[in-house]
């Protein structure tokens, strides 16, 4: 569905008219709400992206097989900080 599709819709049409009796100031609510609501939905997203990419980038970094480069230092004699 277009945008003008929409903005032709009659639920559109009745919000439209019902915005045009506010206030400037509580179109600017109405419409910060609108832009909040989409938005929260890509920031969660994001969010759940990023522990996911976390838990494995961990399970990579902190396993087994990758213990010996835990003790690199004592390995190559290389004095700690």
């Amino acid at each position: 569905m277009s945008v003008t599709e929409l903005a032709t819709s009659p639920q559109i049409e009745k919000i439209l008219n019902a915005a045009d009796q506010l206030t400037p100031t509580e179109r600017l609510f109405i419409a910060r709400r609108l832009l909040d609501s989409v938005l929260a939905g890509e920031i969660e997203d994001d969010q759940d992206w990023r522990q996911m990419s976390l838990s494995s980038f961990e399970k990579d970094w902190d396993n087994e097989d990758d213990a010996i480069y835990d003790e690199w230092r004592t390995h190559y004699d290389v004095p700690g900080n």
